[in-house]
């Protein structure tokens, strides 16, 4: 977990950083901003549908 938020925190600062040197706002492209969007939905989506790597079926005993 520490690496977790770790990593956030560089990453935060580098963008803070890249921000501070290139100061005109960054536009981008519309299919680039889609794709963004829409696949972690799409990903999540199939990993579900995928027989046998989704959600486990064969449980006898659900967990509370």
């Amino acid at each position: 977990m520490v690496g977790t938020w770790g990593s956030a925190l560089v990453v935060s600062f580098g963008l803070r950083r890249w921000g501070s040197l290139h100061p005109d706002p960054l536009s981008a492209p519309l299919p680039l901003v889609l794709l963004f969007v829409s696949a972690p939905a799409l990903i999540l989506s199939l990993w579900l549908l995928v027989p046998g790597k989704g959600e486990s079926v064969d449980c006898e005993q659900e967990s509370l």
